[in-house]
């Protein structure tokens, strides 16, 4: 991973993210539960898993139990956050860099990337997708997600950027669609490529409860979402 301008550092709080999961409920609650638990369910039960971009660690702390997992971010005082909070034997947390695991010959069955890569230039974005598939051992697995440009995500954007501390202007910088992920994931020598959508409407019924939420998360998943999840969600084999 690559710092960019935006400092990751200092402009969002340790565990920012995470307060806003642990809520328990509300839209984005919602919105983060139902997009963890769709790579997870993806996912399937790797033996070592690899979480670049892990942010506070809420991903690999709620939602991979008896999984071996590494998880990788640039900011410290994030990676401080998710050791005290999630750290335990099976679950580490790390400022490393990727060139040091790929030198310690370190392999994975599952890569995932949770709404990374579009804080990333294009060319930032596939060199990193192309030092995690070389970290992947053989039939292993890459998941990627991305916030959809092709869907209602520039208006979601708008709104959180007027109703949160947290701005997105400066820090999605790749906008991605189906088509230029496919061919960020292909430049970086992926095979076996899948992208679908996920994360429609649903996290806006939450506003009715998480009964309700779910329920129409699960008709949207039985629809695939039309085509115009707010998610783009990517499957690829190194």
């Amino acid at each position: 991973m690559e710092h960019t301008a935006y400092d990751y550092e200092k402009e969002i709080p340790a565990g920012f993210y995470d307060r806003v999961y642990r809520q328990g409920a509300g839209i984005r609650f919602c919105w983060h539960d139902l997009k963890f638990r769709t790579v997870a369910t993806r996912l399937g039960t790797p033996g070592r898993l690899l979480d670049i971009g892990c942010g506070p660690g809420t991903f690999i702390g709620n939602y991979l139990p008896g999984i071996e997992a590494l998880g990788l971010d640039i900011s410290a005082a994030q990676i401080d956050y998710a050791t005290r909070t999630y750290g335990s034997t099976t679950h580490r947390f790390s400022t490393r860099p990727l060139a040091s695991l790929s030198e310690a010959g370190e392999r994975y069955d599952a890569v995932t990337m949770v709404e990374l890569i579009e804080h990333l230039t294009p060319d930032a974005a596939i060199r990193l997708l192309s030092e995690a598939r070389a970290l992947l051992a053989p039939g292993g697995l890459l998941v990627v997600t991305t916030p959809n440009y092709r869907s209602l995500w520039p208006l979601i954007e708008l709104g959180v950027n007027a109703a949160s501390p947290v701005n997105y202007v400066d820090q999605h910088i790749n906008k991605y669609r189906r088509s230029l992920l496919g061919e960020h994931l292909a430049a970086a020598g992926y095979r076996d490529v899948s992208i679908e959508t996920a994360v429609g409407l649903a996290p806006f019924a939450a506003v009715f409860g998480l009964g309700a939420a779910n329920a129409l998360n699960a008709l949207e998943t039985h629809v695939r979402h039309l085509g115009a999840g707010n998610l783009l969600l990517a499957t690829a084999r190194p």
